[in-house]
């Protein structure tokens, strides 16, 4: 990375992000930061983020429902204390949306040692959210969201580091969608045109808890290029696996710029709720999805990236510009009626750095 605006200063940054894919969604995210000092190793964040989508997706054909729209937002403080070698932060965050909203917080705390070779972190969170349905003012459902992730991360030598990660999540409430339908009686699983003889709302577990491990590596090769590799594993009780592999090649093309490329692979199972088709109500039991995102696929990611500086004056003001671009591939293997999707997401940013 380039260099980072030193400890203490001031940062204003706007960023905008789009994607869009053959689902016939697209989703439009800019966002708003300021990041400032009000104290001795005291330094505050406030962000704002909207997100506009629009969607005609599988998952609303399918339930006989029009294209929609709809816009979330959502704001995020947080607060950042150094005491000695060791950081503590708390943060709380809001979002809303006409069908759902949600509140919660979450504290953190950070210790360097061995000369600041080693750190170890660990976060806490907890999400409170109301989950509503447009058009039902009498639908409303509860869910809370927990977790815990502890990180240790370990300079090797002069040119290499490595993080270990551990996540522990639980959810307990409505975990369904308010929205998604599942066709009982027909070879798609899918509601819709095809008049299935029963068409009912998913049915799925008030619990589930998670569980993820993460190793990445990063070697400088030499002064101006350098090679990341990560890979995670997940796992829950729902049955559900995944394995993600990631990779990146950062070149510093001058004292500057950076230019990265990325490639990333996600794999998963399905969840034990999940089938392609449920014939009679009986065989689909008690819970029962047709959620794509709890089927058998995979991923593939692939994205440049590129960031320049430009150093404004003498006092360390700076103007920083990223840009990220690339495509996705998903590729579902047992969900019949959409097969694959390809999405091509962008990010643009501008970051104003002031000196302290």
């Amino acid at each position: 990375m380039l260099a980072a605006a030193s400890a203490g200063a001031q940062q204003a940054s706007t960023s905008l992000y789009v994607r869009t894919d053959s689902d016939r969604t697209t989703v439009i995210t800019p966002r708003l930061r300021v990041s400032a000092p009000i104290a001795d190793e005291t330094t505050v964040d406030v962000a704002y983020t909207v997100d506009v989508w629009t969607s005609a997706s599988i998952d609303i054909r399918t339930s006989a429902s029009k294209a929609i729209t709809e816009q979330r937002d959502q704001i995020d403080a947080g607060l950042t204390q150094v005491i000695g070698d060791a950081t503590l932060s708390a943060g709380y965050r809001y979002s809303s949306e006409p069908d759902y909203h949600s509140s919660g917080g979450s504290l953190g705390l950070a210790y360097d040692f061995a000369d600041r070779n080693s750190t170890l972190a660990l976060g806490l969170s907890a999400l409170f959210d109301d989950v509503g349905r447009a058009g039902d003012p009498g639908f409303s459902r509860a869910l809370r969201t927990t977790s815990a992730r502890v990180s240790f991360t370990q300079v090797l030598d002069s040119k290499m580091f490595s993080q270990l990660i551990y996540e522990l999540g639980n959810s307990e409430g409505y975990l369904a969608s308010a929205y998604r339908f599942v066709g009982i009686g027909t070879m798609s699983g899918a509601c819709g045109d095809q008049r299935p003889a029963f068409c009912v709302m998913e049915q799925l577990p008030n619990g589930r808890q998670r569980h993820a491990v993460s190793l990445s590596l990063r070697r400088a090769l030499f002064d101006d290029l350098s090679l990341g590799a990560g890979y995670r594993f997940y796992t829950d009780d729902w049955d559900l696996l995944s394995h993600t592999v990631e990779g990146d090649l950062a070149w510093l093309a001058g004292s500057e710029t950076l230019l990265r490329l990325r490639y990333r692979l996600y794999t998963q199972s399905k969840a034990v709720h999940y089938s392609k088709r449920f014939l009679t109500i009986a065989a689909a039991g008690r819970y029962f999805t047709h959620d794509k995102e709890l089927s058998t696929f995979n991923a593939h990611r692939i994205a440049l990236d590129l960031e320049h500086r430009f150093v404004l004056d003498q006092s360390g003001h700076a103007l920083r510009l990223v840009g990220s671009l690339g495509p996705s591939f998903y590729t579902y293997v047992d969900f019949q009626p959409v097969p694959s999707i390809t999405a091509f997401e962008t990010t643009a940013s501008l970051v104003l750095e002031l000196g302290p």
